[in-house]
């Protein structure tokens, strides 16, 4: 709906000569509570006469009160938006605040009189306000401009009694950084190397403050249209200081509001600069996107992100599974680290559904090239299961808090992560795979505790009772309940060690036990032990339970898998569907590369140190060729010829960039692996024509050769040929 007046470009002209002359503007912005339910139950006519006496009535109030100011006036926006403009006298100290609190109600009850006479209803105004100051750095029409924005913000939001106060301390904050604002840097853990990866940055007040904590700064910064600048100081702090903690080689994280990195003055290199003053290249910096509000415009802020890839920086998403942190997220910013939310971690260890969100994380970070880090780890308990789980990368208290120094990492973590057991898709063929947490709980601890974690935990079956993590019984939720479900079975247990109850007779398996053999063992209990769970353990220490349900269900996929050909060890296509592949492709008359993959010295290997270890190198390789694939996915095939022989079909002619990227990746895999410097790939790659005359076993024999040839070369090789039709000299074929 548009009300009759417009806005008036003589009061712009005569708003900015106000400011030029030094002189503060009080700006009002006021509307109607609902107005368009009013709208929508009296129709536009009625609105309309509403929308005429109220400018009627704010008129004739400003003339009442025009002793108080030396120019006021009304702008109408539209609808029923109003902007009122307070110019004081000079000459008189003027508390805008004391005179606002008692004119509104005036100015609303003198509106609802007016209207009384064809409407029956009262309404109610809403209003924000906002001092314009004149400053010498800026324009007048930009002091207006984000004086109205602010004063409509603050119409729309909630009242915030510490506003004033709010505003004046982020003001002294801009205008003395150094008295206000420093950085603190927390470290984070590599898992793997068991040594600090990086620092993330983060900002901290100095002195107290009216933030009762420093996230409420950002959110009232971007309110009043100080975000860049709030940011701005903060990357400098973070930068400026990263020298107190960074050692060579380690990452500095900075967080980055996504509204940031597309605002062009962001982009104009000054972080650049002064990474450049401390010594610093983008390429150690990871800039943390931080998600306070959705991304609104993927296509644009994805065009920004490779502005900074193409420099060097790297780019992890931040609050992965909390927020606005979405899969869409993921999907279009391919960042290079994906920083999992604490909600996500917090008691981890007792949440199933947890465990396999942070579980499907770890196989799916690892399928887009992305690495994983859990932050806000804080006890030992959830260090042990992101750590098991899989994760790259581990920040929270346990490890170290915040420091305002290099902080030093608890041994206990560093522990941890030296005698880690990753559950991963390496481990498919044992329980390992398959485990799920189980809650322990001390000897010493009554019945009635347990009676309460079952309670308020009505997911859980099923929970273990030990002693330094080594488990001397199990608890059953239905067998529990039956127990205290006798004529006397409250008064007698409730208060009473937990023991009582315990069963001692359980079943336990280590991790890496296959699971063809748990699930004989477990299928070879009493009817009356049947279908309880397992117990996982790692070297006598808990890590976890396997339900019954999922080692049938394991059963049952294996067996289909050796149904339909597949290799039930990695799940590739066996030799039946290779040959139907290669007949396939001689059929289409295109060109195509088999490529033989295979291990040097394998058997050494697998005698050596064992065919636990040898499975896990062969699935090792068919996923690193399943990850080569994926390039291509179309025209790529991978199958699994038997043993540690793989046969990777690819229409792909950069073949030499290929081999180097499959070795590449294998020794980066194998790098900390026990005995891998004994292996080494061998890939024998054969090109083929465009010939239906072909036939697979004549592809066999030639690439055989080839391979016998390309295993006499040391170390990691390939070797790249052209199949040699010969030609007979009767027919000229």
């Amino acid at each position: 709906m548009n009300n009759s007046a417009q806005y008036n470009q003589p009061h712009e002209r005569q708003l900015y000569q106000i400011l030029r002359d030094g002189r503060s503007i009080w700006v009002l912005y006021l509307d109607i509570v609902k107005f368009h339910e009013v709208e929508f139950r009296r129709g536009y006519k009625t609105c309309n006469r509403i929308l005429e006496e109220v400018e009627k009535e704010i008129n004739h109030n400003l003339k009442q009160h025009a002793h108080l100011f030396k120019t006021t006036l009304l702008e109408c926006r539209g609808g029923d938006d109003f902007v009122i403009y307070f110019v004081p006298h000079t000459q008189v100290s003027f508390d805008f605040q004391t005179f606002i609190t008692p004119w509104l109600p005036s100015l609303q009850s003198k509106i609802n009189t007016r209207i009384q006479e064809f409407v029956l209803e009262n309404i109610h105004i809403r209003t924000g306000f906002v001092e314009c100051k004149p400053q010498a750095s800026r324009s007048a029409d930009y002091l207006l401009y984000n004086a109205v924005k602010e004063a409509f913000r603050l119409n729309k939001s909630e009242p915030d009694p510490q506003y004033d106060e709010r505003k004046d301390e982020i003001h002294r904050l801009l205008t003395h950084q150094e008295n206000h604002l420093t950085s603190a840097y927390q470290p984070i853990l590599d898992v793997k190397r068991g040594e600090i990866f990086g620092f993330e940055a983060l900002a901290r007040m100095k002195a107290p403050t009216c933030f009762s904590n420093i996230a409420e700064l950002f959110p009232f910064a971007e309110k009043i249209g100080e975000l860049y600048p709030i940011e701005t100081l903060c990357r400098r702090s973070a930068i400026s200081s990263s020298s107190k903690v960074l050692k060579p080689q380690e990452l500095l994280f900075l967080n980055v509001n996504p509204q940031i990195l597309t605002d062009p003055d962001f982009a104009s290199g000054q972080t650049r600069k002064l990474l450049a003053q401390k010594n610093l290249k983008p390429s150690d910096v990871v800039l943390e996107i931080t998600e306070r509000s959705a991304i609104q415009d993927f296509s644009t802020f994805r065009e920004a992100l490779e502005h900074y890839k193409s420099q060097g920086y790297l780019i992890a998403l931040d609050d992965v599974g909390a927020g606005y942190s979405s899969l869409q997220s993921i999907a279009e910013l391919q960042p290079d680290f994906l920083k999992i939310d604490r909600s996500l971690i917090q008691s981890i260890h007792t949440d199933p559904t947890k465990w396999a969100l942070l579980e499907t994380f770890s196989t799916f970070s690892r399928r887009i090239g992305c690495r994983l880090l859990a932050e806000g780890v804080e006890t030992e308990a959830e260090m042990r299961t992101v750590v098991q789980l899989g994760v790259d990368y581990v920040q929270g208290y346990f490890v170290a808090h915040p420091s305002f120094e290099r902080a030093v990492i608890n041994p206990r973590s560093l522990e941890l992560v030296k005698n880690r057991h990753n559950v991963n898709v390496q481990d498919s063929n044992t329980i390992l795979s398959l485990v799920e947490p189980l809650p322990l709980f001390n000897p010493d601890d009554s019945v009635h505790v347990v009676d309460e974690y079952f309670r308020t935990h009505p997911n859980i079956w099923f929970i273990g009772i030990a002693e330094h993590k080594r488990v001397n019984g199990v608890i059953h939720r239905d067998k529990f309940y039956s127990s205290l479900g006798t004529r006397y079975g409250v008064s007698l247990y409730m208060e009473r060690p937990i023991t009582l109850l315990m069963d001692s007779n359980l079943l336990m398996l280590e991790d890496n036990t296959p699971i063809e053999i748990a699930s004989t063992l477990a299928m070879s209990r009493s009817d009356a032990q049947l279908y309880d769970g397992l117990v996982v353990i790692h070297q006598q220490t808990a890590v976890g339970m396997v339900k019954v349900a999922s080692l049938i269900k394991a059963m049952a996929a294996t067996q289909i898998k050796i149904a339909r050909g597949a290799n039930p060890l990695t799940g590739l296509p066996g030799n039946i569907a290779i040959e139907q592949e290669i007949q396939k492709r001689i059929t289409n008359r295109k060109s195509f590369t088999l490529i033989y993959a295979d291990f040097n010295h394998f058997k050494y290997y697998n005698d050596s140190f064992g065919f636990q270890r040898g499975d896990m190198v062969i699935k090792l390789l068919g996923e690193i060729l399943l990850r080569a694939g994926g390039f291509d996915h179309e025209s790529a095939f991978v199958g699994h010829i038997g043993g540690d022989d793989f046969l990777f079909i690819t229409e792909r002619t950069q073949l030499e960039e290929l081999c180097e990227a499959i070795i590449a990746e294998f020794k980066i895999k194998t790098e900390h692996m026990v005995g891998a410097n004994h292996l080494s790939v061998a890939l024998a790659a054969l090109i083929l024509p465009e010939n239906d005359a072909l036939t697979p076993a004549e592809i066999a024999q030639h690439a055989a050769h080839l391979k016998k040839e390309t295993k006499t070369i040391p170390g990691n090789a390939y070797r790249i040929e052209p199949l040699r039709i010969q030609k007979n000299e009767g027919t000229g074929i």
